[in-house]
Formats: C-alpha cells, sequence, structure tokens
C-alpha cells in the first residue's frame, strides 16, 4: 500500500490473516525488523512504513514513521536514531509505545532501544530509502541547427 507524503512515497505494511500470522510464529521466523532479546521478556521493536520511496536516487524522501515497541513485562528503554547520540525519548516501566517520527533522509535510517540503565542495545529496526528511478548522468548535445 503506497502513501503519498509530500515528496516522496511511504509503503505501508498490509494486515496478515491471524492465521499466517500464527504459522509464522510457530516456524520461529522474525520479521526483518523485529529483535528477539535473549533475557526471558521479548520486546518487538517496528517502524511503520519500513520503507520510503523518493522519485530519483540521491534525493531525500519525507514521511511520518511510526515507531513501536511491546515487552511482555514492563521495562526501561531510550529510543536513539543510529549515527546521533542524542535521545529521541526515554520511558520509565512501559510495555508499549507508540511515536511518531519525522522522517527525512535520502538513505536508510537505523533506531536503537537501548536500555536505560547500562545503555545496551536491546532492538532495533530501520526505515529504508528506495527510489523509483536512477540518477544516471546523461551526455547532452546541444545543437544550434
Amino acid at each position: 500500500m503506497y502513501f503519498n507524503v509530500g515528496k516522496g512515497m511511504a509503503i505501508a505494511h498490509v494486515k496478515v490473516p491471524l492465521v499466517l500470522l500464527y504459522s509464522l510464529l510457530l516456524a520461529g521466523q522474525v520479521n526483518a525488523n523485529e529483535v528477539k532479546t535473549t533475557n526471558h521478556a521479548e520486546v518487538t521493536f517496528t517502524a511503520l512504513p519500513e520503507q520510503c520511496v523518493t522519485l530519483r536516487q540521491g534525493r531525500a524522501c519525507f514521511a511520518t514513521v511510526e515507531l513501536q515497541w511491546q515487552s511482555s513485562t514492563k521495562q526501561s528503554f531510550c529510543l536513539y536514531q543510529l549515527g546521533k547520540n542524542k535521545q529521541l525519548g526515554c520511558w520509565q516501566n512501559n510495555n508499549q509505545v507508540l511515536i511518531n517520527v519525522e522522517f527525512e533522509s535520502n538513505k536508510t535510517i537505523k533506531y536503537q532501544l537501548r536500555t536505560v540503565s547500562d545503555d545496551k542495545v536491546i532492538a532495533e529496526t530501520q526505515v529504508e530509502v528506495s527510489w523509483q528511478h536512477k540518477n544516471i548522468a546523461r551526455k547532452r548535445r546541444w545543437r544550434l541547427f
């Protein structure tokens, strides 16, 4: 499903029937944007849309990205954008958080959930930037007649 958002397009997930989702969970497969942790509480961290599409290679893509994390137990996490040392937000004793972030980039951006206490990376997700047309340098020939 495509959404026109300013200077680019965003692709959103399509709802999956419960039976298919259940069979995927039984098979032990994990979505590329979800990371299972090794401790007792599983953390699911997703970004919607997963992909932002722009018209030409190298141009910035604009979208509002919905970042969501869920845990079976209440935990404290901080959200970071990889490459920046600034926190986008921190939450204490929550088991589900939903935040909207304005996305503007010409390349893929990764987001991380880190523990508040020891800054350990618990989960990671990303928003991939792709384009419809590759930027090709064209030779232009000018003629007077």
